[in-house]
């Protein structure tokens, strides 16, 4: 059996011809081939605007090489004035493109997609065999389009289907024609890299050491519909991604800006909070191409190069023009536009995550960073809910948002508690079961400090989890300083210490704000200060949410069962 991404039982197609054709290749082709079904991709050739490519079947071969087959269903004509019809099985009849046409554009897009991407370059593969051929599933005389531009041996038909590998076969013999052994073979290396590039894989890794080695095998997996985002933004070139907490979101931006980066195209991954980029920054070390940054970290570096290069101080003069302008909101963004106008724009795609909490004032420097304002590629990742910072973006983007609903970070328990705080469309819960959300009930800060340094000893020396899997986030930012000395007055394992989130490492229990731990996530999220001032629902969803396993309030007995209570 061929090597079929994604298998037939998971394929999906509005065309039936399509569907019938990969079944039989599984069936009938050997396991030396993989069949890539339904490709799409985004190439960008040099000096050029991105352009889009797709093509209905994709075979691989490490000896035969690449073969790109375009398939037409129901009865195909072909009029007096060159048309190319389809007639459907009631009758109607559809103009179509020339499916040979169709093959050809694929293959030349395929090669500029493959002279993109470092991968292929490192395997050093000169002049390879690379063939197009059509197939027509549902007529028995496909020899009548026989044509200079459409030769017999390249032409499928239902009279082939019960021998596909002859006629796979017969392809590529007619595209190696008379090389005589100088084509280069592409091997499994090549194999490899064409379906890391255009198949519907996906791979990641865990973004923190877990404690519950079965719980983490089942988050690393995407669900079905993060696979098909995924696949779909392959056909976008600018799109909104929008789900709750829990659902992926940061990790297919981190995916997705990665695949880009490997594709060639100079690719920004941006996000608002220092601490969540300094933590993609990490994961994405060691990729060509690919920048992480906040926005505001995207402006400071911006501005002293224009002020370096062009001897221009934008940010002075917008103070001096705007004085009582916002720095962060309105004079640093105002800096950026000004330095990018001068020095001319970067990348080719640009990545945003936690989009909800980027003001209205970024989006025209973000776009102005593009290479090609109307082609260049903008993905916007965002959960309404968590826009803690009450900002009104106006997203350079009007397509209708897709929708992640499958929460694959918090167990069952995690994801009942917070989500009764959440407001927007329907999240499903995963299916990690883990245990209630705890309370630890205590009248005062300095009681509550004790409970708090208990149980992290006890964690820590008797759960065996280490320190840093560990969160303490407070809720009340206008009165932190209180809990941090009472938290720090408390003892706990010398293997630990409480340190704010930019010094996070091994040995290092985070304590910090909600609002600037948004974006990440622990095994323990001990979740505080919510007592003293009325905390918004915003607040208390993020902070929920970034638990993966396990769930402790800590206040009043009261305030504690009053947030885990359906509010109505």
């Amino acid at each position: 059996m061929a090597i079929c991404i994604p298998s037939v039982e998971f394929a999906h197609s509005t065309s039936d011809a399509e569907l019938q054709l990969l079944k039989m290749f599984d069936e009938q082709l050997g396991v030396d081939f993989t069949v890539l079904h339904s490709v799409a991709w985004i190439s960008k050739p040099r000096g050029s605007t991105p352009r889009d490519g797709e093509a209905d079947f994709l075979i691989v071969h490490p000896r035969f090489g690449v073969l790109i087959i375009e398939v037409k269903g129901g009865g195909i004509s072909l009029d007096q004035n060159r048309q190319w019809i389809s007639t459907d099985r009631h009758g109607k009849k559809y103009k179509i493109k020339n499916p040979f046409d169709q093959a050809k554009r694929g293959k030349y897009s395929i090669l500029e997609k493959l002279k993109e991407s470092p991968a292929w370059a490192r395997l050093k593969i000169k002049r390879f065999n690379i063939g197009h051929a059509v197939f027509f599933p549902n007529i028995g005389n496909g020899h009548k389009f026989n044509a200079p531009e459409s030769p017999r041996n390249i032409i499928g038909d239902r009279g082939n289907m019960d021998n596909l590998a002859d006629w796979i076969t017969q392809a590529f013999d007619y595209w190696n024609g008379d090389s005589n052994g100088i084509l280069d073979k592409i091997g499994t290396g090549g194999v490899d890299v064409i379906t890391s590039i255009f198949a519907r894989v996906v791979t990641t890794k865990p973004l923190l050491s877990a404690r519950i080695q079965d719980e983490e095998k089942q988050r690393i997996e995407l669900t079905r519909r993060q696979m098909d985002i995924l696949d779909m933004l392959r056909r976008q070139k600018r799109v909104i991604i929008s789900g709750g907490a829990g659902t992926g979101k940061t990790l297919i931006a981190r995916e997705k800006a990665i695949r880009l980066a490997n594709e060639g195209m100079k690719t920004l991954l941006l996000c608002f909070n220092r601490g969540l980029a300094d933590h993609l920054r990490e994961q994405c070390d060691n990729v060509s191409n690919l920048d992480v940054a906040t926005f505001h970290q995207v402006c400071n570096k911006w501005t002293r190069r224009a002020k370096k290069e062009k001897g221009q101080d934008y940010l002075i003069e917008a103070k001096r023009n705007h004085p009582r302008a916002d720095l962060f909101n309105q004079l640093m963004p105002n800096a950026l536009s000004n330095a990018v106008d001068v020095l001319g724009p970067t990348y080719d795609a640009i990545i945003v995550d936690e989009g909800q909490d980027f003001g209205d004032e970024y989006w025209m420097p973000i776009e102005m960073l593009l290479n090609n304002f109307d082609h260049g590629l903008l993905y916007v990742f965002l959960d309404e809910n968590q826009d803690i910072y009450k900002r009104s973006a106006s997203i350079p983007i009007k397509n209708e948002s897709m929708i992640l609903d499958r929460n694959c970070r918090n167990t069952r328990e995690i994801h009942q508690a917070a989500y009764i705080h959440y407001r927007g469309a329907s999240v499903e819960r995963s299916k990690i079961d883990g245990m209630e959300v705890q309370i630890l009930g205590a009248s005062t800060i300095q009681k509550q400090a004790s409970s708090i340094g208990a149980l992290i000893t006890r964690l820590i020396t008797e759960e065996k989890v280490q320190p840093h899997n560990i969160a303490v986030l407070l809720c009340d930012g206008i009165d932190k300083a209180s809990y941090e000395q009472a938290i720090s007055a408390v003892p706990i394992p010398r293997t630990a210490k409480y340190q704010k989130l930019e010094n996070y490492a091994e040995g290092i229990i985070t304590v910090d704000t909600v609002a600037r731990f948004k974006g990440l996530e622990r095994d323990v999220i001990i979740l505080w200060a919510f007592d003293s001032h009325s905390i918004n629902r915003k607040t208390l969803y993020v902070g929920m949410s970034r638990a993966k396993s396990i769930l402790y309030l800590c206040g009043s007995t009261t305030s504690c069962e009053a947030i885990l209570k359906q509010s109505s």
